[in-house]
């Protein structure tokens, strides 16, 4: 018996959509002619279709499952692990919604499906993907993508501001694609778009399988051809992609050329949204309203449908559903030749058994012009080929060998005396035995980090400390450790961090086993305290996609600064010792762009600890956007193809809409400076005079005289009473013992108004 598992959120008759009826197509044909085959569909928790009225439809042979789809900022904790919650994907919420797809097909995994089938679109695929080659799941199950029509793909025909979030969900879909083990596409030409457009190695053709699929449920000959009728109609969808624009303005040029055509214009579909129909309705000219009838979907499109000419001006289609059952029901087409999935792969012959036209208005007139005229000789001919389902299998997971590479974890250290023991020993805890350690201490001035790196030096074990005799910085001690060591691959690990006991294990093991890899990434977890840590209750999260050579001009969803990576990966290249932060960023989109591949942990593996004065804390728009700026300098020359051009577009839109969300968040990962007694007690004096109309407004004014006082720079953005305060403190305390006193006064007063 084979077990299908097909993720999806369209199935006809249920929901609205040519991909639902595709499926539908699939899974009738698959049943009737292959009894001993099962498929159980997995639909998000939000799809409200029944489970017993999908059931009843299909038979037996179907069941039916959802993956609830969580909210907010409650993680999961789930088989062992612990997964980030919906909240902390600021990549793309579709990648949450891909941990979800996992999570739900790890309970289903008893299930021992031969397949496990997702859309292209949404990039839902991508953490059982990732799930599948660090080798921690699904190995009997073949994971497979068909490609439909993905977002990113509508993103060049359809304007949409090149935000964060649509960055994001364009990576995770080509990320989906590219790592996807087998990806089905129903025509050569299709994949060969694809591939040229996600810059796609020639290797990637190889996991391809092209495969016609059962585009209606009968055979074509079986169908009665209906008779003729004079009407021109639009199917598909009111969306830009499938240019309702050009339907409308062809078909009334058309019409003006043609006043003796006695048919009407219908648009049979539904719109992608109100707006977008409202605005089509207005583009018919008002001399022909009378003629346009727009139809929703259903039964009336279906009567609209069956002998009338029906035209599909798509931009872009991987198949058009709408076609065929047009052409089924006896209807004459008029195509886009421009379109992909009219192209000379397709069984569509230009004045055989169609009319295709150039895309354009005028164009689209003409065609209807022969249409009228001669419909074509012959009907339109397909086969549905037999499913790879009945013969696919999983390929047998790769073995990494009996051999356990050596490892360098490579620690630089700068007054981190205090937590560099904490984060040695979460090292020493590791799964994995064939570890060295590399401490750099960069030029530390404190005295307990001397102490520290004496006990290390005197009884060194696997640990190797290396002395800078003066301060590099980061990026220069990363470098200089790498150098130092001696491992096949290197894990970089800052002082204070820590690493989770399984990742160094299952890295290895996982870039041994596949050597098309190169770099490993855990997802991260925050901490403020060790308890916290040893709770594993995080503060915040970072997730990353990995290889992201177009969202990583842009934010760096790519990979932490802790990661396993191969050694060789730094013989032509390093850290950017010129940048000051950001150069783990640098490093990871230079090495993208040059075609290296990231594999990335769906649950958290690695610790960050959130202190004082880290380096992140210093961060602000203005030096965020010129270490960018020097990054970009970096890279090489031209950009890859992978690179897609709006993703440059993106910088801007990040300036005018994300600074003050950046703020927000630095903020939050910076502790407040706690405040002064002095200014405590001047917030309750300035909220008590606000009480005194008049009042402040004068002495605001008054006191605005005095800023400056204190000798410290002016800010714009400082409370003027914290300035005038400030340069009384200074006057006062060159009065013996009247500072302490007024100190100790304005204390209490402060603590009591808190407690009020």
């Amino acid at each position: 018996m084979r077990r299908i598992c097909i993720v999806t959120d369209e199935l006809y008759p249920f929901t609205a959509g040519g991909i639902g009826r595709l499926l539908h197509n699939l899974v009738r044909h698959a049943l009737q002619r292959e009894p001993g085959i099962r498929f159980l569909f997995l639909f998000p928790s939000t799809l409200d279709v029944q489970r017993e009225r999908v059931v009843a439809y299909f038979g037996d042979g179907v069941e039916v499952d959802y993956a609830t789809m969580r909210r907010g900022w409650d993680p999961s904790a789930e088989f062992g692990a612990e997964y980030p919650p919906q909240g902390a994907f600021t990549d793309s919420d579709w990648h949450a919604q891909s941990l979800d797809f996992l999570i739900a097909l790890k309970r289903l995994s008893g299930k021992d499906f031969d397949v496990i089938e997702f859309p292209d679109y949404r990039g839902w695929a991508y953490c059982a993907l990732q799930e599948k080659l660090l080798g921690r799941d699904f190995q009997r199950s073949l994971i497979a993508v068909r490609i439909h029509s993905t977002d990113g793909i509508l993103q060049a025909f359809e304007g949409r501001p090149p935000s964060l979030q649509q960055l994001g969900r364009f990576e995770l879909e080509r990320k989906a694609l590219l790592d996807a083990e087998k990806v089905i596409a129903h025509l050569p030409g299709v994949a060969e778009w694809n591939a040229s457009y996600y810059g796609f190695p020639r290797s990637w053709h190889d996991k391809v399988t092209v495969e016609f699929p059962p585009v209606v449920e009968q055979e074509p000959s079986t169908i009665p051809a209906a008779g003729r009728r004079d009407d021109i109609v639009f199917v598909t969808k009111q969306q830009p992609i499938k240019r309702p624009d050009v339907f409308i303005r062809g078909t009334s040029t058309f019409l003006r050329a043609n006043p003796s055509f006695a048919g009407r214009a219908v648009l049979a579909c539904h719109a992608a949204d109100d707006e977008y129909g409202r605005k089509l309705r207005s583009m018919v000219p008002a001399d022909l309203r009378g003629r346009f009838h727009f139809l929703p979907s259903g039964p009336e499109r279906d009567a609209a449908i069956r002998g009338s000419i029906v035209v599909v001006p798509s931009a872009y289609e991987s198949l058009n559903l709408a076609a065929y059952e047009a052409a089924a029901g006896g209807a004459t087409l008029v195509l886009n030749r421009g379109c992909i999935a009219f192209a000379a792969e397709a069984p569509w012959r230009d004045g055989v058994n169609c009319h295709k036209f150039d895309g354009t208005a005028e164009g689209l007139a003409a065609a209807l012009g022969l249409a009228v005229a001669q419909r074509p000789h012959e009907a339109v001919r397909w086969e549905a080929d037999v499913p790879y389902w009945l013969s696919a299998h999983a390929a047998p997971a790769p073995e990494a060998g009996a051999s356990t590479p050596l490892v360098s974890v490579v620690v630089p250290n700068y007054n981190l005396g205090r937590w560099l023991p904490e984060t040695l020993a979460s090292v020493a805890a590791s799964t994995y035995g064939e570890i060295e350690v590399v401490v750099v201490d960069d030029a530390s001035t404190e005295a307990f980090d001397a102490a520290v790196l004496e006990r290390l030096e005197a009884d060194p074990g696997p640990v190797r400390v290396v002395r800078n005799p003066v301060n590099r910085g980061l990026a220069a001690s990363r470098n200089i450790g790498i150098r130092a060591a001696r491992g096949t691959y290197v894990l970089p690990l800052d002082a204070d961090d820590c690493i989770g006991p399984r990742f160094i294990e299952q890295a290895v093991a996982a870039l041994e086993a596949r050597p098309e890899f190169d770099v490993v990434v855990p997802t991260a977890g925050y901490f403020d305290s060790d308890a916290e840590l040893a709770e594993r209750r995080f503060a915040d999260y970072a997730c990353f996609i990995g290889d992201a050579p177009s969202c990583g001009l842009v934010a760096n969803r790519m990979g932490c600064a802790t990661s396993l990576m191969r050694r060789t990966l730094f013989d032509g290249l390093q850290y950017d010792e010129t940048l000051d932060s950001y150069e783990d960023w640098s490093l990871y989109l230079r090495a993208v762009h040059q075609g290296r591949r990231f594999l990335v942990t769906n649950d958290v593996q690695f610790y960050y600890r959130r202190r004082p004065g880290s380096m992140i804390s210093g961060m602000n728009p203005d030096r965020h956007l010129a270490l960018l700026q020097r990054m970009y300098f970096s890279l090489a020359r031209p950009l890859p193809v992978a690179v897609q051009p709006f993703a440059l577009l993106a910088p801007l839109h990040k300036v005018n809409r994300d600074n003050q969300q950046l703020a927000e968040r630095v903020a939050a990962l910076t502790p407040a400076a706690p405040k002064t007694v002095r200014h405590g007690l001047a917030d309750v004096v300035n909220a008590t005079v606000k009480k005194v109309p008049l009042v402040h407004p004068m002495l605001k004014a008054t006191v605005a005289g005095l800023r400056g006082l204190s000798g410290a720079p002016v800010d714009a953005n400082r409370p003027l009473r914290y300035d005038v305060v400030d340069a009384m403190n200074v006057a006062l305390k060159r009065v013996p013992f009247l500072h302490p006193l007024l100190k100790a006064t304005g204390a209490k007063v402060a603590k009591a108004d808190r407690k009020g």
